[in-house]
């Protein structure tokens, strides 16, 4: 009788049962790939990593609920709502242009833009001022409507665009830097929306001629793709200039001879630098497109959080005795350039009132435009033009 060490003996057990070791493996392997399609074999899934920890925590919310369900569902309602915080500062500008058109055209009349015409008639600054505020209304109010309910919205972003760019001329504003810088990055986000929706035209177009012999003229994928660069490289202007207001503020030292007080200004200064390094940082990489959806996302969310402090509009405002009443004791004047011979003291609390809610509104639309980069990607002339902002998962089925 022959005799057979262990390892044979293994060999021949195993024969029988119709595998081998390596095949063991082998199935094993294939069995958690197919329970984790995203996690290769192989690949570095240390709980320190990032990507692996996202990827863990959504297959384990997959467990429980369908994510790829939850998207198909909630992607719609979630581009509507980052349109329509885009748009926020058009509607509510149009609402209050609406309401005191009349206080709208003396206020543009008497800006620089139109004072070559007091001279010859002070009666056609008011007419041009009021045609031109008249243009703008219907911009922004059908603008914002039709990019809402998605009809002609290339048409509405357009509209959206020009306003934007006259507005600051017509209101005297190109010296306030706060409002040109958020200007820009609204500018931005509409571009980048703008891509979108023409791409998404397009594939519509291509798949109704597909069956037919038809041709369709196609945008220029170059000419795209520079639209998007353009947009992603606006989009960071309004963080540029907050981080100029902190490099400002980080070498305001006071002089001192208290101890207390030069380590509470060293203190701020400390807190000015790391703040004005994050936001240089994330303006960079927002710019490049690298990391750009997960930066953008995290400063639309920074910036929300700001202009609810800066800006809280609704707390400057009670009722007293059943009419609403502005609370002089709270609110504050906020960064604006004015025009020569006018002070803040001029300002009454509901004009004051009107500019916090106007700068609330256009914080709110720049936080939508950030999101629109963190939703749509920052497009094929980046640096990480194929980053994923979260793991997609999908379900073994039996």
């Amino acid at each position: 009788m022959i005799q057979l060490d262990d390892e044979e003996q293994q060999g021949i057990e195993l024969a029988k049962e119709g595998s081998t070791p390596d095949a063991s493996k082998s199935t094993s392997r294939s069995r958690n790939e197919e329970r984790h399609p995203l996690m290769k074999s192989g690949s570095n899934n240390n709980p320190s990593d990032t990507a692996g920890y996202l990827q863990r925590l959504m297959l384990d919310i997959d467990e429980r609920v369908s994510v790829k369900l939850l998207m198909r569902v909630w992607g719609p309602r979630l581009e509507l709502v980052v349109r329509l915080m885009l748009v926020a500062t058009f509607l509510d500008d149009s609402i209050r242009m609406a309401m005191h058109f009349g206080e709208h055209v003396e206020q543009v009349g008497q800006g620089w833009c139109l004072k070559w015409l007091e001279a010859a008639s002070p009666m056609a600054v008011s007419v041009v001022a009021g045609i031109l505020l008249g243009m703008g209304l219907l911009a922004q109010s059908l603008g914002s409507i039709c990019l809402l309910a998605l009809l002609r919205p290339v048409a509405a972003i357009k509209a959206l665009i020009g306003w934007a760019m006259v507005q600051p001329v017509l209101y005297a504003q190109l010296s306030n830097f706060e409002f040109m810088s958020e200007t820009l990055s609204l500018i931005g986000g509409l571009l980048m929306l703008h891509v979108h929706l023409v791409n998404q035209e397009h594939r519509q177009h291509s798949s109704e001629v597909a069956t037919s012999n038809t041709t369709t003229a196609s945008p220029s994928p170059s000419s795209l793709a520079m639209t998007q660069l353009l947009g992603r490289l606006l989009l960071p202007a309004a963080y540029l200039y907050r981080a100029g207001l902190f490099f400002s503020s980080a070498f305001a030292l006071d002089e001192t001879t208290s101890l207390g007080a030069y380590l509470s200004s060293l203190s701020f200064f400390v807190i000015n630098a790391a703040v004005l390094v994050a936001l240089v940082a994330s303006s960079t990489l927002v710019a490049a497109g690298l990391k750009s959806r997960a930066v953008a996302l995290f400063l639309a969310l920074a910036n929300l959080g700001f202009v609810l402090v800066q800006h809280p509009f609704f707390r400057f405002v009670h009722r007293v005795e059943g009419k609403w009443e502005v609370d002089e004791d709270a609110i504050w004047m906020p960064s604006v350039a004015l025009p020569k011979g006018v002070s803040p003291l001029d300002f009454g609390p509901w004009d004051i009132y009107d500019l916090h809610r106007y700068y609330f509104f256009l914080g709110l639309s720049t936080s939508g435009a950030l999101l629109l980069l963190a939703q749509f990607g920052p497009g094929d002339i980046a640096m990480q033009k194929d980053e994923v902002l979260l793991p997609v998962v999908a379900r073994a089925r039996d």
